[in-house]
């Protein structure tokens, strides 16, 4: 296989331009090279330019080596015997020879490439590695005194994990013997940390392996793997989170030689979670490998490690850190992320410029609240409930308030995976909680706040019982000085308030409502406002008829809200919305029809607005109403049902090609660590992970199905709402329904045929409904039968029978 020099020559010019810093010249140099690459004859002239150390630029031979490793496998197969072994000979000399780190990372993708053809040849033909002498070349390279040598060597064994987890089982033992031999005292870092990365991307390929021949080689090798991470020569960040990553796919392994190392993996990630001086994304994947085994192995993880160890972990970050330990219910509502960055600010100097806290960061305090709520919900109550009780009843007790915030932080975060635990012995529970709520420290009485909710709303019904002590401590907790204890404090009374019957609510009903309303006009924070909006809300439900005093004044007040127009303000218009939805579901349609008009029209404009959320808003409203007002709600169904079938119609997700999956994602990462160590102008001139993308050869078939759904779930979400509020109108609407039945049955057909579930199972509840309507017309509401008799003539109506039929059909399908 030859080429000329001016083929060379105009291929390294055509290279050179994609390097420039002109959009034009780069544009013209890949439409150039398209119908070049595409030609087999591209492959000797990439060839020739990757191995001229001495008439080419780094940078040159960088790219060519990218545009090999992408075209070359295409073309690979045109290829005779001959040409093909002259290829990989020659790449395998560049591996060995090339004194430039960029462009030998470059060559391992170009390697691996070949490598995953000759897999493929040799499995069609009867099984075997395919190239052997590249398994030779990284045997010798492993044990090469040179470090550039080795860590090329596991380089390469990382790039090629699928291959080598298929076809070279036979090879895991000495294989296994190379990892070791690099896990020992005085292997220089690079290597060490290129052996770990190698090992770990086996790993995550053999994670569901049975046979425990395969996975125990390569499991013994963990106690060596730990030892590398914690020493100080080479246990850098970036070494401890390879690591985390590699335990993290072990989790999920059955195998019992892993599972042996449970202990280990348990004390290596509280090290890390421990580790103050670790960066805090590092720290979480050690939190989510905890948790992660709660999960996947909660007996093995309960009776085999220290659970009090873990616990005791979990505790001290919490108490270690300034964080609110009860931002964990709002820290997704934006309104609760403005007013506490705003209250930040008020606590700063003008000429403080700190930034706002980044609210999707992990903190110590969302670490451990988060494992240990997985600990709780998975594991058998007998090894976490009692050390997680004993030690907040201590700290409950401490004169530290740090710890005194801990210990009833951490009560409220086990209630609901230990709910039956909590539920009998809320005797003693209870009591601990109220006195916490009566702390002189806000962010002890914030957490109480949050644990009463948690316990209102996983204790149900045992905890009803103790309303009489609870509410009044809640009610005068509305008035604490600091917002998070006001906006939990909405936050309790909506989760109790939610079960209360009326009894239960009566004697404190007037001061609730007038508290509540004072705060919606007294609070300037969003958040408090609108917690109080969702806290007057389950008031009323819970009064029922006894809430028909106060709706003039409760509309009133929401009637502000729901003219508000800015976007900011969008959610609590819809709270407002919410709120009177349920004040008519309480009250009845009697007490509620004076202020049905304004509630539709209000909610109707909120649809003309750009808000997925307040459509969902409406929706609900929407269906609460209809259930409410019955027939009086059949005039407005000409506008709102041509609208729902709009809305249930619409297309929530689409299908998108893949930029990079499998070893197309692989070599995506080589080329990304193969640009940390480029001259800056490299860096500077090409994209670290897509780099020259437009040259991918578009014509391959593995590529051809290779698509991605993406999911807009704030439109999912709306079409859900949607179909509720369909359903509601059907049920409820009478025979007013019935001209829209035909249209709205040929939606929720189709809606029942959506992947999602959700759907599907909204749609079952809708179909159901049609029926109604066709009763209502041509049977006064109601069909005389006997239960049992089959012999006389059917009951129903020609129309009532088809649209039974219908939906008994449709159902079916989905069961």
């Amino acid at each position: 296989m030859s080429c000329s020099e001016e083929d060379i020559s105009k291929m390294s010019t055509l290279l050179a331009s994609l390097l420039q810093n002109d959009t034009a010249v780069i544009r013209s140099a890949e439409e150039t090279l398209k119908p070049l690459l595409k030609d087999p004859r591209c492959v000797p002239a990439l060839l020739e330019i990757l191995k001229g150390t001495s008439s080419q630029s780094v940078s040159v031979r960088h790219v060519a080596a990218v545009l090999l490793r992408k075209r070359l496998p295409n073309h690979f197969k045109t290829f005779d015997p001959n040409t093909k072994t002259y290829i990989k000979s020659e790449i395998l000399l560049v591996l060995q020879n090339e004194p430039e780190r960029i462009v030998r990372l470059g060559a391992i993708g170009v390697a691996s490439s070949i490598a995953k053809k000759e897999a493929e040849a040799a499995e069609s033909a009867g099984g075997g590695v395919g190239w052997t002498e590249l398994l030779t070349f990284i045997s010798q390279a492993a044990g090469n005194p040179n470090p550039d040598a080795s860590e090329l060597a596991f380089l390469l064994l990382s790039e090629m994990t699928e291959i080598i987890g298929e076809n070279c089982r036979d090879q895991f033992p000495s294989l296994a013997g190379l990892f070791q031999a690099s896990l020992v005292p005085g292997v220089p870092s690079k290597v060490q940390h290129a052996s770990v990365a190698a090992l770990g991307s086996l790993l995550s390929v053999l994670v569901e392996e049975d046979d425990e021949s395969v996975v125990a080689p390569f499991a013994a090798l963990l106690p060596s793997v730990l030892s590398v991470a914690l020493s100080p020569e080479a246990g850098s960040e970036e070494m401890i989170t390879t690591v985390l990553d590699m335990l993290y796919d072990m989790c999920w392994s059955n195998s019992s030689s892993i599972t042996g190392g449970i202990v280990l993996i348990v004390k290596f990630a509280l090290h890390c979670l421990a580790n103050p001086n670790l960066e805090m994304t590092v720290r979480d994947s050690a939190a989510l490998v905890v948790a992660t085994l709660a999960e996947s192995k909660p007996k093995t993880l309960g009776s085999r490690c220290n659970i009090e160890e873990i616990v005791e972990c979990l505790f001290n970050l919490i108490e270690n850190s300034n964080d609110s330990a009860a931002g964990a219910l709002f820290e997704n509502n934006p309104a609760w992320r403005e007013d506490m960055d705003n209250n930040s600010k008020d606590g700063r100097a003008e000429d403080d410029d700190a930034d706002e806290r980044d609210w999707d960061s992990p903190t110590a305090t969302s670490m451990a609240q988060g494992t240990l709520d997985m600990l709780a919900c998975e594991l058998p109550k007998k090894y976490i409930y009692q050390p997680v009780m004993s030690r907040c009843v201590t700290r409950l007790s401490s004169t530290n308030p740090n710890q005194r915030k801990a210990g009833i932080a951490c009560l409220g975060v086990i209630a609901e995976g230990c709910t039956e635990s909590m539920r009998e012995h809320l005797p003693e529970v209870v009591p601990h909680v109220l006195h916490a709520a009566g702390d002189s420290e806000a962010q002890v009485r914030e957490c109480a706040c949050f644990a009463l909710g948690q316990l209102s709303e996983h204790c149900q019904p045992e905890i009803l019982a103790y309303s009489n002590q609870i509410l009044p401590i809640v009610f005068a907790l509305l008035d604490d000085t600091t917002v998070q204890v006001q906006a939990t404090s909405c936050y309790v009374l909506e989760m109790f308030c939610e079960r209360l019957e009326p009894s239960g609510v009566r004697p404190l009903l007037d001061s609730l409502v007038r508290k509540l309303a004072s705060m919606l006009e007294s609070s300037t924070k969003r958040s408090v406002q609108e917690m109080a909006v969702a806290a007057m809300a389950a008031t009323a439900v819970a009064a029922e008829e006894e809430f028909a005093p106060y709706v003039p004044g409760v509309a009133q007040l929401m009637s502000k809200l729901l003219e508000l127009r800015e976007a900011t303000m969008y959610t609590l218009r819809g709270r407002a919305l919410e709120c009177m939805g349920h004040v008519a579901i309480a009250v009845g349609k009697e007490n509620f029809r004076p202020y049905f008009q304004q509630t539709m029209q209000c909610a109707c404009e909120g649809l003309t607005f750009d808000c997925t959320e307040l459509h969902e808003f409406a929706y609900a409203v929407f269906a609460n109403l209809s259930k409410v007002m019955g027939e009086e709600f059949a005039p407005v169904l000409g506008e709102l049902v041509p609208h729902l079938i709009d809305v249930i119609k619409m297309d929530e997700g689409q299908f998108e090609q893949a930029e990079a999956t499998g070893d197309e994602g692989k070599n995506a990462e080589l080329q990304s660590l193969a640009f940390n160590g480029a001259p800056i102008h490299l860096q500077k001139s090409l994209p670290q992970s897509q780099a020259f993308n437009s040259l991918d050869d578009s014509d391959d078939e593995e590529n051809a199905d290779n698509y991605i759904l993406h999911v807009r779930t704030a439109l999912l979400d709306s079409k859900k709402g949607a179909i509720t509020a369909i359903g509601e109108m059907a049920s409820h609407t009478g025979s007013a329904f019935v001209p829209f039945l035909e249209e709205v049955m040929a939606v929720l057909q189709t809606a029942a045929k959506n992947w999602h579930p959700l759907i599907k199972a909204e749609s079952a509840e809708a179909l159901s409904s049609m029926v109604v309507p066709s009763v209502a017309a041509h049977h006064g509401g109601s069909i005389n039968w006997t239960k049992g008799d089959i012999s006389g003539a059917n009951p129903m109506s020609p129309h009532t029978n088809a649209v039974v039929s219908a939906v008994l059909g449709e159902l079916l399908k989905l069961m």
